[in-house]
């Protein structure tokens, strides 16, 4: 294990009241993407920082702050940091250090002691790949300690604190990439469901794992898509999207009833396991997406009903989000605004 100390991450939180926002996501709005709470129901929307494209934003365990990464400059978008901010978008102060990197998916350990990410640098490897690792960064010392040496897509603690899930990057043409657990400590790597198989040209792909708030389930999002390439050009073609619980206990997999069409983003639970929060844009399956036309709002989704509401209804894009349960959070009441929101017919 490859070990840092970052000594100016040691700075003492100031940490403020608490009010009413349980919802924390990342969202490009006019232009400027920017880190946003809200309340459960869409109400309350609030921008915390829209500096250097934050994004990946998560709740500390109490609620009092949030993790996030963002571009280490303007000069330099391709490297990131992990920062951490008070819930009301004060005292945000970097966590990881001046190492020409790219850092992302930042989430507290369940004590709220450390922060896990994942680390791609520059490495001298055949065919120029970067080198990936899962990270763990202890918030009372500064020490950062590699568990993993292996490439992951949002890696999670389970609430006990003993495992850790994640996803695995996918190949472009070749394999959309798996969900995979381990101890926490980076030993006894297996994955969670057997590979996905690749027929003819669709290729499945899993990714964007979340543990359930009790620690028995695993939610998940898989993708069918088709590769193509024309004129040198690879073209990512969608032939539809799932959303998958998985219980852990008997091994079991079960289906959410949301249509295929809907692209996802990202997704967490809600309602203390109930119901999920997702992100999502209707779009036409079976040709290239029009990327411009890209809105992804947030909807949920009432896992006993089926009953799908949107939450959020703008131009703009939502992208990643995290819910916490129980805690209230404080947030300024500058700048908000309310959210017109619905239920779906199914």
């Amino acid at each position: 294990m490859r070990r840092y100390i970052v000594i100016f991450c040691l700075i003492p939180f100031f940490l403020p009241t608490m009010v009413n926002a349980k919802i924390v996501f990342s969202s490009k709005r006019d232009g400027v993407k920017g880190i946003y709470v809200m309340d459960d129901d869409g109400s309350n929307v609030t921008l915390l920082t829209d500096k250097l494209n934050p994004d990946f934003p998560s709740w500390s365990p109490d609620g009092k702050q949030i993790v996030f990464a963002r571009w280490k400059s303007l000069h330099e978008p391709i490297y990131r940091e992990i920062c951490l901010m008070n819930v009301d978008g004060t005292h945000i102060r970097q966590l990881t250090g001046p190492q020409k990197e790219r850092v992302d998916f930042p989430t507290f350990s369940p004590d709220g002691s450390s922060i896990l990410f994942i680390k791609i640098e520059k490495d001298e490897r055949p065919n120029n790949e970067n080198k990936k690792s899962i990270n763990v960064l202890n918030l009372g010392n500064g020490e950062i300690v590699e568990i993993a040496n292996v490439g992951a897509n949002a890696p999670q603690w389970s609430p006990d604190g003993k495992q850790l899930v994640f996803s695995s990057f996918p190949r472009l043409g070749k394999s959309g990439g798996n969900i995979w657990i381990m101890d926490a400590d980076g030993h006894d790597l297996r994955e969670l469901l057997p590979a996905p198989l690749r027929v003819g040209q669709l290729i499945i792909g899993r990714t964007r794992p979340k543990w359930s708030p009790d620690g028995k389930k695993i939610l998940y999002l898989e993708s069918d898509t088709t590769f193509e390439l024309r004129d040198g050009v690879g073209h990512i073609i969608p032939q539809g999207y799932r959303y998958f619980i998985y219980d852990l206990r008997n091994k079991k997999l079960q289906k959410l009833k949301i249509p295929k069409h809907y692209k996802f983003a990202g997704a967490d639970w809600l309602d203390k396991g109930e119901s999920i929060i997702f992100t999502a844009i209707p779009i036409e399956l079976n040709k290239t997406p029009e990327l411009a036309l890209f809105r992804y709002n947030l909807y949920k989704y009432h896992i006993r009903t089926g009953q799908i509401t949107r939450i959020t209804n703008h131009p703009g894009y939502d992208y990643q989000i995290d819910w916490i349960s129980d805690k209230i959070l404080q947030v300024s009441p500058i700048g908000k605004k309310n959210e017109q929101w619905g239920t779906l017919k199914k």
